[in-house]
């Protein structure tokens, strides 16, 4: 079977399956690898197709599938949720604590863009020198204990949708498709080495640029709205 011509939808029940396997697990660090391993061969296989674009979109369907499946599972299994995602409940009250009190990096950019310097750095080293293989397992720590946090609040709403969907603050969502981008783009020059003249080179930087572009909005919105955004969350579980 050719792994690159396989459609996206294939990609949607196969990362259900796989978010469901690993949290009954139980096991921290297995969860987030299991939660990747649908989507990350086919990632590889549709660049070394000379597919980017394709793997783009392999990745970005990974991640919008997996992010409400893993908040359903943390609300249906909440102690199995705690035991299970890693730093989801120390995010959580973190966060938390920042709609309730506006203390927290989330309000201060002084604070959240050093955080994001660091975050940035430690994905693009690890994505160079994995081809993105420890960059998407990090970022699929990151978007399960999210997750977390969204069902959270969603449990403190009262179930309210609204909730819910405002939990997954926008600016979140720009970060997670522009690291998305970049976790892509710099699997390729590992994976060049590996099977020279196979991986497109041309274009590289234009999608980084994309991503840079991303990670800039990201943080404009998060200075901007983030004060306001952690009031209107309050009304809501307050």
């Amino acid at each position: 079977m050719n792994l690159g011509r396989l459609h996206g939808g294939w990609l949607v029940p196969a990362t259900v399956a796989a978010a469901g396997l690993g949290f009954w697990s139980g096991q921290r660090l297995l969860f987030p690898l299991v939660c990747m391993a649908p989507a990350y061969p086919l990632m590889v296989a549709r660049l070394l197709a000379g597919q980017r674009r394709r793997a783009m979109a392999a990745m970005l369907i990974w991640a919008a599938t997996l992010a409400p499946v893993s908040v359903a599972l943390c609300l249906w299994a909440p102690e199995q949720a705690r035991e299970t995602v890693l730093r989801g409940e120390p995010y959580t009250q973190e966060m938390l604590h920042w709609i309730r009190t506006g203390d927290g990096a989330e309000s201060r950019p002084a604070r959240f863009l050093v955080e994001h310097a660091v975050h940035l750095a430690i994905f693009v080293v690890l994505s160079l020198a994995t081809a993105s293989l420890a960059s998407i397992y990090f970022g699929t720590v990151l978007l399960n204990y999210m997750a977390y946090y969204v069902a959270a609040v969603l449990q403190a709403a009262g179930g309210a949708p609204l909730a819910a969907a405002m939990a997954w603050h926008p600016w979140s969502m720009v970060r997670i498709a522009a690291f998305i981008l970049i976790g892509v783009v710099l699997a390729e020059p590992l994976l060049a080495r590996i099977r020279p003249g196979r991986v497109q080179v041309a274009g590289r930087g234009r999608w980084l640029l994309v991503a840079l572009g991303g990670l800039v909005l990201d943080a404009t919105m998060k200075a901007a709205l983030a004060p306001y955004w952690r009031l209107w969350l309050g009304r809501m579980i307050d």
